[in-house]
């Protein structure tokens, strides 16, 4: 493990207001969202990284050109020549810089922090293959949006061929003959336990493409029984009924497994005979006549009665099995494409997790152990020469990387179970390694990408991890003073922090004493002070 110190020179960028630019150029210029305009000049002529400093806090930008960094963010300089930049942009994403906006008043990244990160650096070669396989599953992501964005068109252009245009349409049946509509519901969001099961519940954020296996939110069983929501069954066409986007888009989406769904969606049950796709491309045909309905004056979105009252083609057998056949040989051609590599079924977390446990490596590292030792220890030696503090022997390759990341097996640590262990080692993560304390909850633990299976979106899973992980002194429990936004009442809430790096109490000092863990004596203090005035009311 190295710091990024050791390897770059972490500088700030310059400030460049629109009107001094030279749109006409073609030099970059870079902010903390990426890429913001054009300029005549270039303030760094080597490719770097760039890190958001602030707004988008912890954004991270390869730039191989030269280019121009604004005052917000953070560029690398001077950076080891034993170290790819492609290899590091993908570290820094994996591990998410993005984690430092949860630190208490300090405003984005300092430079400090950025300094001081940690992470795991194999050797040369082995970096660049890395890069090798990102691009290949980049370029296979690519390859499938395409496949689908063609398969779309074909569909769309061979249901035009059996059934015609929607003006053939008159005398036709209606949507509601075809189909069962099945209203959606949201599980109630102050009862947290609800969205920590396995059930996908889809909303209008999820119908980005046409046929959708899994959603970002996930409910328990009780969930659906509290709420209006229901599970509908596999080859249901899901369609955004109330969303902004209803001004000029019509989402749909056919789903491949069972799911619920939020009051932003209806649920389109086909009839016996009746396949999705057909549904899916009856409504397409008409999108904008039926965004028209979307859109009037009295309503907010496509309403019951007028999805039940479209007029669609008569799904006489002959043609609806015709359409159908069609529709499956398309979406087996896109999937043919694209089978038979292991990467199109990893998302990219997912990859970045297989890459960085050495999962993916194995075989290759196998094949350049020789190669891979010496870069190695070539590396180590370049390191120390330029004042990096290496604590022990580098690991060969990034087989090794969890090793540095393992926690203890004895002592406080011998009786925490798999999820506490993985969760403590999250946190440092996440919030160690400087010398200040930052606070962290278990309902921010929750929303952040660490939170893995059961603990993801469980803040009362995670409390209860927490409890036992300050129990044994491994964490500090404290009290944080927060504003709300509604009311503006200062209200307190459980927070916890890691212990201070270093640190060494004065000579009658029992503990750590930082600014904020006060918090809760004077929430004390505050509530003794109510409880006099009430008893002292008449």
């Amino acid at each position: 493990m190295v710091h990024l110190k050791d390897v770059s020179t972490v500088r700030y960028g310059n400030a460049l207001p629109e009107r001094l630019r030279n749109e006409k150029g073609d030099i970059p210029v870079i902010g903390s969202a990426g890429e913001s305009g054009f300029h005549d000049l270039a303030y760094h002529h080597k490719p770097s990284i760039v890190i958001g400093r602030k707004g988008s806090v912890g954004s991270v930008t390869y730039v191989a050109v030269p280019f121009w960094p604004i005052d917000t963010v953070f560029f690398l300089d001077d950076v080891s020549p034993y170290l790819d930049l492609r290899f590091l942009a993908a570290v820094l994403k994996y591990f998410g810089l993005d984690r430092y906006k949860i630190v208490v008043g300090v405003p984005g990244i300092t430079r400090s922090d950025l300094e001081r990160f940690q992470f795991p650096m194999p050797p040369l070669t082995e970096q660049r293959r890395i890069v090798e396989i990102l691009h290949e599953a980049e370029q296979i992501r690519r390859l499938r949006a395409e496949a689908e964005t063609a398969t779309a068109a074909l569909s769309s252009a061979i249901f035009d061929d059996i059934f015609c245009s929607p003006s053939a349409w008159k005398g036709g049946p209606r949507l509601g003959d075809l189909v069962r509509i099945v209203g959606g519901g949201t599980p109630s969001k102050s009862v947290e336990h609800f969205y920590s099961g396995a059930i996908p519940w889809a909303t209008s954020k999820d119908i980005k493409k046409r046929y959708l296996d899994d959603t970002e939110d996930h409910v328990t069983e009780e969930a659906v029984q509290s709420s209006a929501t229901n599970i509908v069954p596999a080859k249901t066409v899901l369609v955004v009924v109330k969303s902004k986007i209803l001004a000029h888009s019509l989402p749909m989406a056919i789903t491949d497994v069972p799911m619920c769904f939020g009051q932003d969606l209806k649920g389109l049950i086909p009839n016996p005979g009746v396949t999705p796709e057909f549904i899916v491309h009856a409504l397409q045909a008409q999108a904008r006549r039926i965004l028209s309905r979307a859109r009037g004056a009295n309503t907010e979105g496509l309403t019951l009665e007028a999805l039940r009252s479209l007029t669609v083609p008569d799904p006489a057998t002959p043609s609806m099995q015709r359409f159908a056949s069609a529709c499956e040989e398309i979406r087996a051609l896109g999937t043919a494409a694209l089978a038979g590599n292991r990467l199109q079924s990893l998302t990219s977390a997912s990859l970045l997790a297989h890459i960085f446990s050495g999962q993916i490596t194995t075989a290759w590292r196998k094949g350049h152990r020789d190669q891979l030792t010496l870069e190695a220890g070539e590396r180590d030696a370049c390191l120390r020469q330029a004042g990096a503090a290496l604590p022990r022997l580098q690991s060969e390759t990034i087989e090794d990387w969890d090793r540095f990341l393992q926690l203890p097996t004895e002592g406080i640590y011998a009786e925490l179970n798999r999820e506490q262990r993985q969760l403590l080692r999250d946190i440092e993560r996440m919030v160690g390694g400087v010398l200040y304390a930052r606070y962290f909850s278990a309902r921010q633990l929750g929303g952040y990408s660490l939170a893995h299976g059961p603990l993801r979106r469980n803040p009362h899973l995670i409390e209860g991890h927490l409890a036992v992980l300050a129990a044994r002194g491994l964490i500090i429990p404290v009290s944080r003073e927060e504003q709300t936004e509604d009311t503006g009442e200062f209200v307190f809430g459980n927070a916890y922090r890691l212990p201070l790096m270093h640190y060494e109490p004065a000579e009658g000092v029992s503990g750590e004493v930082v600014a904020g863990d006060s918090s809760r004596l004077r929430e004390l203090d505050r509530l003794a002070a109510l409880l006099e005035r009430e008893r002292l009311l008449p």
